[in-house]
């Protein structure tokens, strides 16, 4: 197989960057000639259109080096070899569109879509120009995937909100529903791994692969709609209910292998096989195991009478995991596959409570999830399962808490105000079920001889999120300055549930934003993730605690533009 040369072509010799750099010009023009968000004007004071337009553009640049021990990896080793340092990471533009129409105020309709071209991803992937690994590529002939070019390079799209609601009043009590492709969020989390803890989990998938390029970014940016009716009913002034039914399913949205944030180069949607070793080569990739698409459910009540000065939650769900448990199997004589396996029929009961004391918003959260798929073993070759990925690995029931404040801060000698959230999270697995073989954690048999260290689930997980941003206005004439700073890392444990957090994996940015008339944003960023792995070879990543930990040489820096017309 021949080898590849790790210089990217030309950037303005790529068609999908010719696109967006049209695309780009188009937009600067548009604002040049003084256009803005708009209402039309339909002439009857009950009805309300409203057409909004966004445009983002970020360019990215490695400022890291390569850490050869990443590198010699047959796991993570193309994805760091993806783009060099000084190399540019991402050269990006999106494009949301939101169209909303309303009728006295209570009935409407909602719909929007998204669009992309990212001129920073050619049609060929890149892998270490070292042999052996240059020959064992996870993309067959070094081509990205089909999935993989929609999502990265495109130009390319989708629909997000497309829903209907109305209400009504049922007797005294008023009611409001919704039905179509929209996002709930319950519950009081305000960071990522806040929700993958927290009573929002699952509730939505996410856009994982837009949260590991955007650190701190607060969950409810990250939603994917699904189709699903809901409703809500204020029954007295103190209670109010609501419900949901999924019409749909689908899975949370990854940074894939082999890209430059992708952390394993087999994983998830968009690489082709990963190499195993020389008697057995290539594992495949073969269809997720998926549940259907409809029957999640979920009811909450939320309860806030005067004596309290404060909200109570009370959530019930039974869902499908959106996040995969991921199982090799051997299904001939040296043939061999791997799944992605989507656990269903959770059950998720959740308290909550949030207050104001003293100026600052605290929120806290306290929920048990069972049948839950628990952390299992990755890649190790089981005979004895499914060859069509049907099991559904190591099950049981776990404990999630956290505990959140936001603030602000008035003017002082440093800066005009400020604003600052912090949230601590608390996982800890009950009792195993099910597939206790398969059960990735200290104690069971697939971590015999590995510590947490090694990735090992440890009875308890605790973590933490940050957020602080100092703003100065009118530095100059219509410009705001802010510096975002944020930083999230797991103080103790790994979590039992996938991607719910491990000890000294995190990450963390730190920014300087400019806003121009309240209108123009532009954000210049650095970024970068931590963790711990082993070396036990002296060459190469033995083991990780944590997968994101791969990303640890992956710093670089972000500039973005954005602006709503």
């Amino acid at each position: 197989m021949p080898q590849l040369n790790n210089k990217t072509a030309s950037l303005t010799d790529r068609p999908s960057f010719r696109l967006a750099a049209t695309a780009f010009a188009a937009v600067l023009a548009t604002l040049s000639s003084n256009a803005r968000a708009f209402e039309i004007d339909t002439g009857n004071p009950d009805v309300a259109i409203r057409w909004d337009n966004t445009v983002r553009y970020n360019y990215a640049n490695r400022v890291e080096s390569r850490d050869p021990k990443i590198g010699n990896s047959a796991v993570s080793d193309e994805g760091t070899y993806s783009f060099d340092r000084g190399q540019t990471v991402a050269n990006r533009l999106d494009l949301l569109s939101e169209f909303d129409i309303t009728y006295q105020k209570r009935f409407g309709a909602r719909v929007s879509a998204a669009g992309w071209a990212d001129g920073a991803y050619g049609s060929t992937s890149h892998s270490n120009p070292l042999p052996p690994l240059s020959n064992i590529p996870s993309y067959v002939n070094h081509q990205y995937s089909d999935y993989t070019k929609r999502y990265y390079r495109g130009p390319s799209g989708e629909w997000l909100d497309a829903f209907v609601f109305g209400g009504a009043d049922i007797g005294n009590v008023p009611v409001n529903a919704k039905l179509g492709r929209h996002s709930l969020y319950w519950g009081e989390s305000l960071f990522l791994n806040g929700n993958l803890n927290g009573i929002a989990y699952a509730q939505n998938p996410l856009d994982l692969q837009k949260g590991f390029a955007t650190p701190g970014v607060e969950a409810k940016e990250l939603f994917r709609p699904l189709n699903q009716i809901s409703a809500q009913s204020q029954i007295t002034q103190d209670l109010s209910i609501a419900g949901q039914y999924m019409l749909e399913w689908d899975s949370f949205r990854y940074p894939e292998g082999g890209t430059y944030l992708g952390p394993v180069d087999f994983a998830f949607n968009g690489p082709d096989r990963q190499f195993l070793s020389s008697q057995l080569g290539f594992a495949q990739r073969g269809n997720p195991s998926e549940p259907k698409q409809h029957g999640e459910g979920g009811l909450a009540a939320r309860w806030s009478p005067e004596w309290m000065d404060g909200t109570m939650g009370f959530y019930w769900r039974n869902y499908a995991d959106k996040l995969p448990q991921t199982f090799l199997t051997q299904v001939g004589r040296n043939i061999s596959r791997y799944n992605l396996i989507y656990a269903d029929n959770i059950d998720m009961y959740g308290v909550s409570f949030a207050k104001n004391i003293a100026g600052i918003s605290f929120g806290s959260e306290l929920s048990y999830r069972h049948n839950t798929p628990l952390n299992s073993t990755v890649l190790g070759i089981a005979p004895g399962l499914p060859t069509e990925g049907n099991t559904k690995g190591p099950r049981g029931d776990t404990y999630h808490g956290l505990i959140n404040a936001v603030g602000v801060i008035p003017k002082t000698a440093l800066f005009d105000t400020a604003t600052w959230a912090v949230e601590m999270v608390w996982a800890q697995w009950a009792k195993v079920t099910s597939g206790a073989n398969l059960f990735y954690a200290e104690g069971f048999a697939a971590c015999a001889g590995k510590d947490k260290w090694d990735g090992c689930t440890t009875k308890n997980y605790f973590g933490t999120g940050m957020a602080f941003t100092p703003t100065w206005f009118q530095v100059w004439p219509g410009i705001d300055l802010s510096m975002p700073i944020t930083y999230a890392v797991g103080l103790s444990g790994n979590a039992p549930t996938v991607f719910g957090g491990n000890q000294g994996n995190g990450n963390y940015s730190v920014g300087l934003g400019v806003d121009v008339r309240q209108k123009y944003r532009f954000d210049i960023k650095y970024i970068d993730y931590l963790g711990s792995y082993r070396s036990t070879n002296g060459t190469a990543v033995t083991s990780q605690n944590g997968f994101t930990t791969l990303l640890k040489d992956r710093g670089f820096v972000s500039l973005t533009f954005k602006t709503t017309f």
